[in-house]
């Protein structure tokens, strides 16, 4: 899930891609509260990977993270999607600590506080976007999904594609993880939430520039109009702000420990300050 944490003062080093919760520049202490320990049954020497949201274990090719009530719908489209689509992690199962464990997707993670998606990265994962996109339109699951369902939702989306969630082999997608968030959505408001990531317009990059990579994601997908794509972030990033308080309220501990750390107030800040700034930057994509 994609919040103002370029806000956090600390560096975020990249890492190779990983199935945990969101990892971003300034990421928080490690803390491993809820998410059991080193231990996996394997003699590999454990790494924490830190997330936003409460991290994981890493231990040799696989990931072990703590589960919720939407765990056993996003294995069910995971499965799914195994046959049907590239980059995606496996499900193998569950630890003796109940966490699952999934397959370790190996890449570069683009530290989007000090850098940004190169113009080939962002055809290359906006073209992923639509070609996952084409194979979930199948898939129906009446979840629970963690995140709230979307008005008129067409589809199972992943619902927070961003350069954080995917690994990269130069400009090339290499896996695209942390489907937590995976749930009932459109086109249009994926695209909208990849545009505030992967512009990004969370931060200013200058209008001529952010206008060029929101045409270069319309262009990457096809069959959708620059001033759309634009026009649906603030309502996007919205409702992600109004889900934040109730979803901590009703006991997702992972956005309780959000809340404890200025959300959804930086992430609100941020959208307040690009709400002029994309009138400017429409203008050029009329």
């Amino acid at each position: 899930m994609s919040l103002a944490c370029h806000r956090w003062p600390e560096p975020f080093p990249a890492i190779a891609g990983f199935g945990c919760d969101v990892t971003a520049p300034g990421r928080l202490a490690a803390d491993t509260a809820g998410v059991g320990d080193a231990s996996g049954g394997g003699r590999e020497q454990p790494e924490w990977l830190a997330g936003n949201l409460g991290g994981a274990w890493r231990i040799g090719g696989t990931v072990h993270r703590a589960t919720g009530p939407w765990t056993a719908a996003v294995h069910e489209l995971l499965g799914f999607l195994g046959s049907r689509l590239e980059h995606t992690p496996g499900v193998l199962g569950f630890d003796e600590q109940g966490r699952e464990v999934l397959t370790f997707l190996p890449g570069r993670v683009v530290d989007i506080d000090t850098g940004l998606l190169t113009p080939g990265q962002i055809d290359s994962l906006v073209s992923w976007t639509r070609s996952f996109h084409e194979a979930v339109a199948g898939f129906r699951h009446p979840g629970p999904w963690r995140y709230p369902r979307v008005p008129q939702a067409s589809l199972i989306g992943h619902n927070d594609i961003a350069p954080y969630n995917a690994c990269f082999d130069g400009d090339d997608v290499a896996g695209v993880f942390d489907w937590d968030m995976a749930g009932p959505t459109t086109p249009l408001m994926e695209l909208a939430f990849i545009a505030w990531n992967c512009v990004p317009l969370w931060r200013d990059i200058g209008d001529e520039a952010s206008a060029e990579r929101i045409r270069r994601i319309c262009s990457a997908y096809g069959s959708v109009r620059p001033a759309q794509v634009s026009d649906a972030v603030p309502r996007r990033i919205q409702l992600m702000l109004d889900w934040i308080p109730l979803g901590a309220a009703a006991g997702d501990a992972g956005l309780r420990r959000l809340m404890s750390q200025g959300e959804p107030e930086r992430s609100r800040a941020a959208l307040h300050e690009l709400i002029p700034r994309l009138r400017r930057i429409r203008r050029h994509l009329d």
